[in-house]
């Protein structure tokens, strides 16, 4: 057979291959010289720059005494020697310190702030603990300020009984080593409702007179009441006044309505809504509102601290826990929940898992962190923080 020839047509390309192969020559020649023309520039530049450096160094040494500096409008007087930043500066500003934050938290004893004695013994007890976060009572649910307040009206009823000031309480415990953590009974409040302390107490309606509760204390003892402006207004001071002196985290405890009898809310109390759940919850988140308000106006955090045994109870009116029942207004706020188990040792997981998963329903997606109260054994310790591990509940001390 003779081969048939097959007609192959060529195709030209128009693209110059020895220009093509220049091209690449020429940018890989480009790429050397630009590479070595900056560690030129690099090393010039270094070797230049030490010797500029000390020269306008040398001079503003020699010329700061006779010249001020720049001072910008309506600002104070500023030093005339002038530091020259490093190149990793961005400012000559002291870099803040970041604030620490609570990790866990140690309560100390109630009395622990009445004198530098107390205190520094109490602190010493901490240590021993290897605690990082310290809370020390500064206003106790009797009323009385643990520490000097700068507040009006204080000078009354022999409130105040500590002879330190905030300031030198959180500095001592600062300087120990610790996170300061300020702790404040709000509405449960014996002495500061009187008119002629803060007016924030409970009035007898229609006659002016201030409402005592029913306490076996001769006359029983008066509240705060979360109603009134006076009582508001005071939550934040205190806790502006705490923030200032160098607390970061406040405590706020006894947030809640005494127990009142029906006769209470029918007749000495009438002119109060003290029958609408609502209006209670509103009036008592009004207290936390302003006191958190007070507290972030100098870069604290207010914690609410509650008894867990309330939290979990069918019947939360006229306990700690009342405030719970609004969960929008919880999601704005941390919580401290108090365990406080009294069962025996062998039924400590038992009773500890239970109450970590109705705590869990009760909260829902609140904040919140545990802290364990009472003497316990290890091994009843351990299995009590197993338990609320396993819920994922976060025990933060005890």
């Amino acid at each position: 057979m003779k081969n048939k020839k097959t007609n192959i047509k060529i195709k030209r390309s128009k693209v110059n291959l020895y220009s093509k192969r220049k091209n690449k020559r020429k940018q890989v020649i480009t790429i050397v010289i630009t590479v070595v023309a900056a560690c030129a520039l690099g090393v010039l530049g270094f070797g230049l720059g030490k010797p500029l450096v000390e020269f306008f160094n040398s001079r503003n040494n020699s010329t700061g005494s006779s010249e001020s500096a720049w001072t910008p409008p309506s600002s104070e007087e500023v030093s005339s020697e002038s530091v020259i930043p490093s190149s990793s500066e961005e400012s000559s500003e002291v870099p803040v310190e970041p604030v620490r934050k609570m990790t866990d938290v140690y309560f100390l004893p109630d009395d622990a702030a009445l004198s530098s004695a107390s205190l520094n013994s109490a602190l010493a007890a901490a240590k021993a603990a290897g605690v990082e976060t310290v809370a020390v009572t500064l206003k106790n649910d009797t009323g009385n300020f643990l520490y000097k307040s700068e507040i009006k009206g204080l000078d009354t009823h022999n409130i105040i009984t500590g002879t330190l000031t905030a300031e030198q309480i959180c500095k001592a415990i600062t300087d120990a080593g610790f996170i300061p953590a300020a702790k404040i009974s709000t509405l449960k409040d014996r002495l500061c409702g009187y008119k002629d302390a803060t007016d924030g107490g409970y009035r007898i309606t229609g006659s002016g007179y201030t409402w005592h509760d029913d306490r076996e204390e001769k006359g029983g003892k008066p509240w705060l009441s979360p109603f009134k402006s006076q009582t508001l207004q005071f939550m934040g001071e205190i806790t502006a006044e705490l923030s200032a002196a160098g607390f970061k985290n406040i405590i706020a405890v006894n947030t809640m309505y005494p127990k009142f009898h029906k006769e209470d809310i029918s007749t000495y109390l009438s002119d109060l809504p003290l029958s609408d759940n609502k209006s209670r919850q509103d009036a008592l988140w009004n207290v936390v509102e302003s006191a958190k308000a007070g507290a972030e106006r100098n870069g604290a955090e207010l914690w609410i601290e509650v008894a867990g045994e309330n939290v979990v109870a069918q019947n939360r009116l006229c306990t700690d826990a009342e405030l719970c029942g609004s969960a929008d207004k919880l999601a704005e706020v941390k919580l401290i929940v108090d365990y406080t188990p009294t069962a025996s040792a062998s039924e400590a997981y038992t009773l500890a898992k239970t109450f970590a998963e109705k705590l869990k329903t009760a909260l829902g997606d609140a904040e919140f962190y545990v802290v364990i109260k009472g003497g316990y054994s290890e091994a009843a310790l351990s299995d009590i923080k197993k338990a609320f591990s396993e819920t994922k509940i976060a025990v933060f001390g005890q």
